[in-house]
């Protein structure tokens, strides 16, 4: 007999959340433990970053292909001839997570 009661209780809790999240437009996940960072203003463009063995090193950072809200940046290196202004080496891409902020905020 209690089974229904308890069942219709969580029920009606359930939904409850659901709407909160829906009208804040968060997700639980996002709720409990924060959201992403926004990314860099300069996503996605190569800018200097000094100099490395007479080489002009470039780096800049992108968002996984297809995947907005993704807890990493991928950051690229490349390394130019600063005569010929050429590609001479390409580093790995690397990973850089992204810290977590508050949900309550808005940023």
């Amino acid at each position: 007999m209690t089974a229904p009661v308890v069942a219709a209780a969580l029920l009606f809790w359930a939904s409850v959340f659901m709407i909160y999240f829906t009208a804040t437009a968060t997700t639980p996940v996002e709720f409990f433990l924060g959201r992403f960072e926004p990314p860099p203003p300069d996503l996605g463009v190569w800018k200097e970053a000094g100099e490395d063995g007479g080489l002009l090193r470039e780096q800049r950072c992108l968002l996984p292909e297809g995947r907005r809200n993704s807890g990493y940046l991928l950051q690229q290196v490349r390394y130019r001839d600063p005569v010929s202004r050429e590609i001479v080496r390409v580093e790995a891409e690397q990973r850089l997570p992204r810290r977590r902020v508050s949900s309550r905020s808005r940023d």
